[in-house]
């Protein structure tokens, strides 16, 4: 189970490394381009992280063997633990079922493992209240044959971590501090651990034979090391090191993705992440995938742009970063290699110095922008590439993007013009820019804006819902939103939840928590003021 509940992640990747830059020694034009001279990398495995649950409010969701959906999550009062199955013949979804009620339990979040239609399961649990910064005492481990009927075992002391699986799905683990619990057809075990020590991160996993493998960061001296004991039953395990780093970090994650796989590191970026797996139950563990930031062949920027990685659906592993904040450059991971290739540039901004725009987000786009704030007015750059190949760089100004909810789509808008963003269409320029001080802009599709600007006389808050067209800004409807006291001076955006949201302030300390969304064919404008 990931520590770690939040991301910090630039919005997404790069791919071939480029030595035509992009320029911006001349005035700002809308946009421009560069082609690489070097091949794009090839494409190789990506990491097992697919098969890992996708975490949803208070739970997860699971892709079954065939195909459905099965979300399991804790009840927003902590009261239950329920589930809810999405049937992939219908595209309907089922009934919510109550997989664990006792009112002297209380149950916060939940983590699960699925494999060959049956499920483990693991309910973080208190008694008599839960606190999200308090370890659970009382948390219970579920099994399911088939994601509907439930058996529960109480778990002893503290018990946070993943559950491990059996490829079968007949057997399941569920590894805590020094011990472990087992689910087989003979019913539920417990096991102790001769964990010598044992520090933060642990996993474990399970075979259709039973073996389990307890893999721990372990300080041995100075040393700490993935330590891996592996056995059936109560008889002594075998024990195995492998050099890891510092596999003791209370800051990364050790996770199972099935019985021969586990991830260490941080998990929502990728260049973070080492696989330790091992070919079959007889064979040893060993690291078959080392973090890429630990890789040959990495030149790290440590000021200015410092290093910053990036990727996306389809795409390798890019560093970006600048030493001197105008050439930026990039490198290519080549996973198959597990090294970097050569650095080049793939933006020149001439004069003018750059920072990295704010682009942290909790949930990953599934396109390439790379935002930058450049010269005295840190005005916006966004490079893309939608084949790592050619890139672009578009200037967004003072504006800030707007994303799609699925994280489809980003709005780049210019004084002049607006760009979408899309994996499906890479860029797409619609006539008519964006020039208020809190005029905001956000995508639908991969070919359409919806504009939020003032009409005038409003001291500069918006009230007007307007639509691209062929011609620019075609109107929609007006807002009923407020004209605060002062003038409104700017509009920000926050990238880490989805759906996105505007900041829209005046000069006054006023100012108003912006949505804008598609409701019922409608497009709407609401805000929180505050």
């Amino acid at each position: 189970m990931s520590r770690i509940t939040g991301m910090v992640v630039a919005l997404t990747t790069a791919a071939a490394v480029l030595t035509t830059p992009t320029s911006q020694a001349a005035p700002p034009a809308a946009h421009a381009t560069a082609s690489a001279a070097l091949p794009a990398a090839a494409s190789s495995a990506p990491l097992p992280t697919a098969a890992l649950p996708r975490d949803i409010p208070g739970g997860v969701e699971l892709t079954m063997s065939d195909g459905d959906r099965l979300r399991l999550w804790a009840t927003e009062r902590y009261r239950a633990v329920v589930s809810r199955r999405w049937d992939a013949a219908t595209g309907t979804w089922g009934p919510r079922r109550d997989v664990v009620r006792n009112a002297r339990v209380r149950c916060g979040a939940v983590d699960a493992r699925t494999a060959n239609g049956a499920v483990a399961a693991i309910a973080l649990c208190d008694e008599g209240g839960y606190y999200e910064d308090t370890a659970p005492v009382a948390s219970r481990a579920l099994w399911s044959p088939d994601g509907v009927t439930w058996s529960s075992h109480r778990l002893d002391g503290e018990a946070y971590e993943e559950p491990g699986i059996s490829p079968d799905g007949q057997n399941a683990v569920w590894p805590m501090h020094r011990r472990y619990t087992t689910r087989t057809p003979a019913g539920w075990s417990d096991h102790a651990v001769r964990a010598r020590g044992q520090e933060y991160t642990v996993t474990a996993t399970i075979t259709d034979t039973q073996q389990v493998s307890f893999l721990y960061g372990g300080q041995v001296g100075e040393r700490c090391p993935l330590v891996v004991l592996t056995g059936t039953g109560d008889a002594v395990p075998v024990r195995q090191e492998v050099a890891l780093g510092n596999a003791c970090s209370s800051e990364a994650d050790l996770v199972n993705v099935d019985a021969d796989t586990a991830l260490f590191g941080y998990l929502p970026n990728p260049a973070l992440v080492a696989v330790v797996s091992r070919p079959d139950a007889a064979s040893p563990w060993s690291v078959t995938r080392v973090a890429p930031t630990d890789a040959p062949g990495l030149e790290r920027v440590e000021r200015r742009l410092s290093t910053q990685f990036f990727t996306a659906p389809g795409l390798p592993l890019v560093a970006v970063g600048s030493a001197d904040g105008r050439q930026v450059r990039a490198q290519v991971y080549d996973e198959a290699a597990q090294a970097w290739g050569p650095a080049a540039t793939v933006h020149d901004a001439g004069d003018a110095r750059c920072r990295w725009g704010d682009t942290a987000t909790q949930q990953p786009l599934d396109v390439l922008v790379v935002a930058l704030e450049c010269g005295r007015r840190h005005l916006g750059v966004v490079l893309t590439t939608r084949d790592a190949a050619t890139w672009q760089a578009l200037r967004s100004g003072v504006h800030p993007l707007g994303v799609s909810d699925d994280g489809r789509y980003v709005a780049v808008p210019g004084r002049s013009r607006t760009w979408v963003v899309s994996g499906e269409r890479g860029v797409v320029t619609l006539p008519g820019g964006v020039r208020g001080a809190c005029d905001v802009v956000v995508p639908d599709g991969p070919d359409g804006a919806v504009l939020l600007a003032t009409s005038g006389g409003r001291r500069g808050w918006p009230d007007v819902l307007s639509h691209s067209s062929a011609e620019g800004w075609s109107r929609l409807s007006r807002t009923r939103l407020p004209a605060l006291p002062g003038r409104c001076s700017e509009a920000q955006a926050s990238f880490w939840g989805r759906p996105v949201q505007f900041q829209v302030l005046g000069t006054r300390d006023r100012g108003y928590t912006l949505r804008i969304a598609q409701r019922d064919g409608q497009w709407v404008a609401r805000a929180s003021v505050w």
